[in-house]
């Protein structure tokens, strides 16, 4: 199980507050590989999806990513630490 990472390299952690997109932010509200989840989110829910994280984003909801692909969007970038 590989950390996850931003495009700048800083690991992802349950409960970041990101920039998504131009003008939207998410919370990352899942943590796939390591079965966490906030208050109100089942980790094994998501576990079909074989890793990654999931945000919740302000325009679009719920959105999952491969650990592979966060490294590589430049669109989501670290703001805040929970």
């Amino acid at each position: 199980m590989a950390t996850m990472r931003y495009h700048d390299g800083q690991d992802v952690q349950l409960g970041d507050i990101a920039r998504f997109g131009d003008e939207d932010t998410c919370r990352v509200v899942v943590l796939i590989d390591q079965q966490l989840a906030l208050e109100g989110y089942i980790a094994d829910e998501w576990a079909y999806l074989g890793g990654g994280c999931v945000l919740l984003t302000g325009a679009s909801g719920l959105v999952h990513y491969p650990a592979d692909a966060l490294g590589d969007d430049a669109d989501v970038s670290l703001l805040e630490r929970a």
